[in-house]
């Protein structure tokens, strides 16, 4: 992720051209790796001015390339905001047997729930009536023409109208993702006081 703005790249309802080359003019343009930080030993991002860093573990990398072909598909941008819409995207349409897409999209969409509540509920709906490419192979993504990967996916239609179910849906990952981001580390701390000074 980075302070960047919209993919802009991704314009042209009829366009043509292969995923594999627009998103690449979109990684630099935004000065990141060429191949989506998949050579990446380490990751680096800043959160409220801090850097921090990880591991850039296996099974993040194999969720790389699609989770930014998804950016630039849906046009959700990658600052703090649109990584909370695209968490919610991804979290409806859902990220298959892939661990690290569900752990990653998890805290974007706790973030997005604090500080862009509408738009992650959006984006949620929106991929509740939408697929992904997660499982699909990367070299057969990247040469799909931007226009028809769109059309694949249902996200050449206009964002669909919110239903109850869609409603009810999300309540229910918010309560799930509420539960277990706050109350279990609470938890966990009580009874480790407990065990210690109980």
């Amino acid at each position: 992720m980075s302070g960047s703005t919209v993919p802009r790249e991704v314009t042209a309802t009829g366009d043509d051209r292969a995923i594999g080359a627009v998103l690449g003019a979109h990684l630099r343009a935004r000065g990141l790796p060429a191949d989506s930080g998949v050579s990446l030993r380490w990751v680096w991002v800043r959160f409220l001015g801090m850097p921090i860093g990880f591991p850039n573990f296996d099974a993040r990398r194999e969720i790389l390339v699609a989770h930014d072909v998804h950016h630039l598909l849906t046009r959700y941008d990658t600052t703090w905001r649109g990584e909370a819409e695209i968490s919610g995207f991804e979290i409806a349409s859902g990220c298959k047997r892939y661990w690290a897409a569900w752990f990653f999209n998890w805290g974007g969409f706790l973030f997005g729930l604090f500080l862009c509540p509408v738009r992650t509920f959006c984006a949620f709906v929106r991929g509740r009536h939408c697929a992904n490419f997660y499982g699909a192979p990367t070299p057969d993504v990247l040469h799909r023409p931007v226009a028809a990967a769109r059309a694949e996916l249902g996200l050449d239609r206009p964002l669909p109208r919110a239903t109850a179910r869609d409603a009810l849906a999300f309540a229910g990952w918010a309560l799930l993702v509420l539960a277990v981001s706050l109350v279990l580390p609470l938890a966990a701390a009580t009874w480790s006081w407990l065990l210690l000074f109980g």
